[in-house]
Parts: C-alpha cells; sequence; structure tokens
C-alpha cells in the first residue's frame, strides 16, 4: 500500500534518505541462549509497504515484519531477517517479476554478515516466509475524490485486478515451493485501509477487501501456505491503527496487532518441532517409558527433566535419553513434559510436552463373547456377533462399553483388519500419528493407500471421534475396495439432515439406508452425531454382510 498524498518520487527520495543513515543490517553479538529442539529460523520478508514498513505519516518505520522479527529474536528462535526484497508500492506482479529475474537487493534485517543478497538465494535459505501483495494491484481503481471525499471506483478494473492477484499469488508460491519446498510460508490478508470515509460506503470498501483476501486465498489453494487475517483485528480499534485519516499505513501499534496475528498462526502451524521428538510408549497397563532427540547442541547440556503434571518425577544425565514413569491408572490422561539443563542451570525455554492416556488393554474376543455391560443393551445381538467374527473386542475388565464414542484412528483398524488390507506404502501423509503403535500406523497407512481416508491438511486426527457421516463414507469406499465397483443407491435418503453434505456422503447414507444398514432416528441421520461402539458394531457387521465377508 501507498500513501495516496506523496508523490512515487518523493516517496522514494525519502527511503533512499532514510537507507542511507540506516545500517544495512544489524549484525548483533549472539545472545547466550537457553537449550533448544528448535532449529534457528531464518526469516524473509516479501511484499508490500506493510511488510517494508511504512508508518501512518507515510514515512519509513517499523512494518509488521521488524515487529514479528523481534518476537522470534525473544523467543530465541531467530537467527537472520531480511525484509529488503519488500517495497513500498509494490504489487503482485513486482513480487513475481522479482522472483522470475532474481533480482539483487541490499540486506535489509538483522543477524546476515552479507550486505547483498539475490532472491533465489535468500528464499533457499529461508525456513520461514511471510507475503504481503496484492492491495497495490487494487487501488489505483479506487481513488478518493479530494473534492468530495467520496471513493471514484471502477468495478470492472478492480475485478480484473484482483483475479490477476490469485494468478500471481498462484505464480509466486509455485517459484517459492519449486526453490524451497520445506518453506513454511504465511500470507498476509489485508484490512479495510478507508475506515474514516462515510459509513454508508463502508459496506462497499467491506465487500472489495473480502473480494481481494478471498483472491488472495484462492491463489494459494493446494499449497501448504496459511492465512493470516487482519481486517477484523484492525477494525476493533480502527482509530488507534489507522490514526491517520489521509493515510492508508498502520500505526506503530497497528503493525503490532498484525505481527501479533502472524505470530498466533506460527505458534499453531509452525513445525517447531522435529518429527517424533518425544514419543511414549506403553510398556504394561500401569508404566510407559519416555524416549527423546537430544537437543540441537548438546555441548553444555547437563541432565534432562521428566515432568508427570507439574510434579518433577524423574531426572537423567544428558546422554541418557529415555525415563520410564510406573504407576499409572487406565483411562486417564497424562501430561508429561522434558526440560533441558545445561551447565549454569538454565533450562529450556521451549519444552517437549505430550498428552498420553493410558488405555484398558482390550482382550482378545473368545469364541463365545459375553461382556457384563450389554445384557439389556440394544445392541447385545450384533455385539455379540461382531466379537465372534474377530470384528471387535471388549475389555480386560470384561466390559464392551458400548456407548462410548470410537475414534477415527479405532474404526479405520477395524475396518482394515476385516478386510485384510494391507499397506501398498511407507509414504505416511499424516502428521500427528506419531505417539501411536506402528500396528495402528500401519492400518491408516493401509486405509489411505486403498483410498479409504484421507485427512485436512496433512492431520489425521486419530482421537477425534468418528462421526456417522464418516463412518457412512468410510464403509461406502470399503465396499468399493471390497467389490471393485461402488454401490449405487437407487433411491434417496429420507433424512433432512444431510442435505448440506457433500454428493459423496450423501450417496454413502443412501447407500446404508438402502441397505437397511443405517435407518435413522424419527427422520433424522444425526450425521455429526459421534460414532457410539454399538452402533459401530452394527453398521460394521451390516457392511461386511453386504459386501460378502
Amino acid at each position: 500500500m501507498i500513501k495516496k498524498s506523496i508523490g512515487h518520487l518523493l516517496l522514494a527520495f525519502v527511503l533512499l534518505l532514510q537507507l542511507a543513515v540506516l545500517p544495512l543490517q544489524t549484525v548483533a553479538a549472539e545472545p547466550e541462549k537457553a537449550p533448544t529442539w528448535i532449529e534457528s529460523i531464518n526469516y524473509l520478508a516479501l511484499g508490500d509497504s506493510l511488510a517494508f514498513g511504512i508508518n501512518s505519516m507515510g514515512d519509513p518505520g517499523k512494518g509488521y515484519a521488524d515487529f514479528l522479527t523481534e518476537k522470534l529474536a525473544t523467543q530465541q528462535v531467530l537467527q537472520t531477517s531480511n525484509k529488503g526484497f519488500s517495497w513500498p508500492g509494490y504489487t503482485s506482479s513486482n513480487v513475481l517479476k522479482d522472483l522470475q529475474t532474481n533480482v539483487t537487493k541490499p540486506v535489509l534485517g538483522t543477524g546476515s554478515q552479507d550486505k547483498e543478497a539475490t532472491l533465489h538465494q535468500a528464499v533457499k535459505e529461508a525456513n520461514l516466509i511471510t507475503l504481503t501483495a496484492g492491495a497495490n494491484d487494487v487501488l489505483p481503481y479506487f481513488k478518493l475524490n479530494p473534492d468530495t471525499g467520496m471513493p471514484d471506483v471502477d468495478l470492472v478494473k478492480i475485478q480484473a485486478a484482483m483475479t490477476q492477484v490469485g494468478k500471481n499469488i498462484q505464480q509466486i508460491l509455485t517459484e517459492i515451493y519449486q526453490l524451497n519446498p520445506d518453506a513454511q510460508v504465511y500470507v498476509m490478508g489485508y484490512y479495510n485501509p478507508f475506515p474514516h470515509i462515510d459509513a454508508k460506503i463502508q459496506p462497499q470498501i467491506t465487500q472489495l477487501v473480502k473480494g481481494l483476501n478471498g483472491a488472495i486465498q484462492s491463489g494459494m489453494t493446494g499449497t501448504s501456505a496459511k492465512f493470516v487475517m487482519t481486517d477484523e483485528l484492525i477494525a476493533k480499534d480502527f482509530a488507534t491503527y489507522l490514526p491517520n485519516p489521509q493515510n492508508i499505513h498502520l500505526s506503530e501499534a497497528g503493525y503490532q496487532v498484525v505481527a501479533n496475528a502472524f505470530n498466533d498462526s506460527l505458534a499453531s502451524h509452525y513445525p517447531w518441532f522435529a518429527k517424533d521428538v518425544l514419543t511414549v510408549e506403553a510398556k504394561d497397563p500401569s508404566t510407559v517409558v519416555l524416549n527423546w532427540k537430544p537437543v540441537l547442541d548438546t555441548g553444555m547440556i547437563t541432565t534432562y527433566q521428566v515432568y508427570n503434571g507439574d510434579k518433577m518425577v524423574g531426572e537423567v544425565m544428558g546422554p541418557v535419553l529415555t525415563y520410564e514413569i510406573g504407576n499409572l491408572q487406565a483411562d486417564k490422561e497424562y501430561h508429561f513434559t522434558v526440560k533441558a539443563v545445561d551447565q549454569k542451570g538454565q533450562k529450556s525455554l521451549h519444552d517437549l510436552e505430550t498428552s498420553y492416556t493410558m488405555e484398558t488393554q482390550p482382550v482378545e474376543p473368545s469364541p463365545s463373547p459375553m461382556f457384563t455391560d450389554i445384557s439389556t443393551h440394544w445392541a447385545k445381538d450384533v455385539i455379540e456377533m461382531a466379537a465372534m467374527k474377530g470384528i471387535v473386542g471388549g475389555y480386560s475388565d470384561h466390559t464392551f462399553r458400548p456407548d462410548k464414542s470410537l475414534t477415527r484412528a479405532q474404526a479405520t483398524s477395524i475396518i482394515v483388519r476385516a478386510l485384510e488390507l494391507k499397506p501398498k506404502s511407507n509414504k505416511m501423509p499424516f502428521d500427528d500419528l506419531a505417539y501411536y503403535a506402528d500396528s495402528t500406523k500401519a492400518d491408516i497407512q493401509a486405509a489411505y493407500d486403498h483410498g479409504l481416508v484421507s485427512g485436512v491438511n496433512g492431520h489425521f486426527m486419530p482421537n477425534e471421534p468418528m462421526t456417522r457421516a464418516q463412518l457412512a463414507l468410510l464403509l461406502s469406499r470399503t465396499y468399493e475396495v471390497a467389490k471393485g465397483q461402488p454401490f449405487k443407491p437407487t433411491v434417496v435418503a429420507p433424512f433432512k439432515d444431510i442435505e448440506n453434505f457433500a454428493k459423496e456422503t450423501k450417496l454413502a447414507i443412501a447407500g446404508l439406508y438402502q441397505l437397511n444398514i443405517a435407518t435413522g432416528d424419527q427422520g433424522k441421520f444425526m450425521p455429526n452425531a459421534p460414532t457410539t461402539r454399538a452402533h459401530a458394531a452394527k453398521m460394521i457387521v451390516h457392511s461386511m454382510e453386504a459386501i460378502g465377508q
């Protein structure tokens, strides 16, 4: 974004003067860091004046990239930062052209010894990249009339510009990922830059901002880049965050808010720890073994401290990377933490943490399974039939727990084992199975390889309850895998509460209804309700019968 009241040449002159008196980069003395498992971050900011830092008076200052850099440094995870490839007035086309031509620019940031860098090398070395581009593509067609204070809008050109923004963002991300497939990219959404305009015009401006953000998000489709929303945050106090009605840039407080939004997104999505850095395995029904990887610099490490909840339960010497914890209770969730301590007694800022539930160990079904808690249950017969077929089992206390929810991992394992499916590869597409048994991982791998399941953004969510709609879809795909062709229902399911679901899910539910596997309750299928162990037993047994298993 650029200030309208200052000409491009004057602004460029001011920027050059500013850069002439400031060092191109600051090489700070390496601080004494706490022990850590986190790889140091090389941060690259790409985009327009919001990343470069133009304040609400139109002068160079701190942008969100500077404040995000400070946050990362405070967290002791920053190695270098560079906003030298961000520039006031930049459009998405400018960013794309810089990538395609591999421009060389001065380094503006911290930690680097280099005065200049090529963009390709900067992208390759970065493990965190932020991108802010698109507003300057649209602003030329939304001009404020100096006499009336009202905007002159060319909607046709704005729509064309937004379409091009989506295409440019897609190409920018393609260029970035070709250079650095492992880069973690976060893309900023824009805020309303004209909150001071007449309230009657605000709905139109809001719609345009949504359109621009939508175009940016469309360009991100199919990538792992994360979108960072800012419009609602800035709107909460636009008088503070956009104090100058004649300028569309943020105050330092506004840039702080944007940096906080990026930081919050990083907290949720950035891969701070390497995969399997801390694992928990059950040794017996009351004991687990914790195993962890060493911190990155082990030279100063003396001990690792192990916590169960808030209580330290053990401490081992630096070379030891395992600890056994006993006297745990079944069906109780525990929170384990590992802290590293160096020779000066300084503890890790970012500890290894994980939760683990000691489940009662299920027993193998016997030839004549009988459970103590199903004698009056409506599903007694089908539960016993499922147990006799080896589809489900009970627990060591001789209960079945028919009304307990079935997790996504449990449901998947049951069906995979019933069909005796085997994995076709070892390329696990899900990143949230680290603490599960190898047998469960193999079942989920097999289900994925055979097209039975898919996740969301690389997550399988194994411990989430399997909903009735999800189980219907899983059983429909199971039929297709087993029979070699899908079951094509000839009736429409009469359930009013599935109208908003995807076509594949509705067909799956219709198939269960036609095969009398699921009949619903009072005209409802309750698609979002968790599937109980009893309902799962009934639906899976009847589905296997329909398949011929």
